[in-house]
């Protein structure tokens, strides 16, 4: 499972990435760029962690929308 957290401010993601770190888990921080004639600087920050949704809930609160994929191969 990996959880997912998008911001448009790198600062908000690093902030969120700091928490989840000092918080014991592992955490990835992605520059996305946005593919588009018009999106050419436009950028996401996303924050990846295989903490659950309840784990990050506990260290960054309720404000951020937190995307989860629980696809487990078995």
């Amino acid at each position: 499972m990996v959880s997912r957290i998008h911001f448009d401010e790198e600062t908000e993601a690093v902030e969120a990435a700091e928490k989840i770190d000092a918080a014991g888990f592992e955490v990835a921080l992605i520059q996305e760029r946005f593919a588009g004639e018009d999106d050419g600087e436009a950028v996401d920050y996303v924050v990846a962690t295989p903490a659950t949704v309840d784990e990050l809930r506990a260290v960054v609160g309720d404000e951020v929308f937190i995307e989860a994929d629980e696809d487990v191969l078995e």
